[in-house]
């Protein structure tokens, strides 16, 4: 009986709903006028502990002053593997190989990031087209006291790797990283030899590469972008 009285109920509110409807020509359609808007805001984060840990509703926690006491958008020291593997992105442009036939990767390591913005608006504006009448667009709204914040993003370093094979062996598995290095010192007697030497502690275990990338700022941002079909004349069956 209580299974009854429930569908009855969804077929009693499909009725009410669909009487509440009607059908607009074209022409009304595009007469018709409205007002609203969002107010909307954005995070992506890569590899921090905001984008592992569920439980962060921010990125950061504040003083009274606006300053950061505490950060999430440092990197999560579990997320990348104990190899460091997992924070990568290899390309292989071309498939370009070696000597040898082996595959050369262009690896970007221990790549991280943050960008947050709190505050940005869709809402629509009247534009006019190339037939000077009125036409709606969607605009975007940006402010100037709500920048983008950049948090730490980047990467560590990237690499020029070759492998011998696939998965474990390709060139983007290769875990390889800065500990010691040969240096030649002089003997009593006038000969060199060779010393494996400790690596400065700035690069020491860091993942082997020529260069690396770290940024960290705000971006400020004021105005509007407006997005519409400059050639629409928004004629009947004509999509804009």
């Amino acid at each position: 009986m209580l299974k009854k009285i429930t569908l009855f109920m969804l077929l009693s509110s499909a009725f009410t709903v669909h009487a509440g409807l009607e059908v607009m020509s074209p022409q009304e359609l595009t007469n018709a006028v409205g007002q609203g808007g969002a107010e909307l805001s954005w995070t992506l984060s890569l590899n921090h502990l905001y984008a592992t840990d569920m439980t962060k509703n921010s990125i950061s926690i504040l003083d009274g002053n606006g300053n950061p006491t505490t950060v999430y958008y440092s990197l999560d020291p579990n997320v990348c593997g104990a190899n460091k593997q997992l924070c990568r992105l290899a390309i292989a442009p071309n498939n370009h190989v070696d000597a040898l036939g082996n595959k050369r990767w262009l690896v970007f390591k221990g790549i991280q990031g943050t960008l947050q913005i709190d505050q940005f608006s869709i809402d629509a504006v009247t534009v006019g087209n190339s037939s000077n009448a009125a036409q709606t667009a969607m605009q975007v709204k940006f402010y100037d006291n709500k920048p983008l914040k950049i948090r730490n993003l980047g990467f560590s370093t990237v690499g020029v790797e070759t492998g011998t094979g696939t998965g474990a062996n390709e060139g983007y598995a290769n875990t390889s990283s800065y500990t010691t290095y040969t240096a030649k010192t002089t003997q009593n007697d006038g000969s060199l030899t060779n010393v494996e030497t400790n690596v400065p502690t700035f690069d020491r275990n860091a993942e082997k590469g020529f260069m690396g990338l770290n940024m960290h700022g705000n971006l400020h941002m004021s105005g509007n972008l407006k997005i519409f079909s400059y050639n629409c004349t928004g004629g009947v069956g004509i999509r804009c």
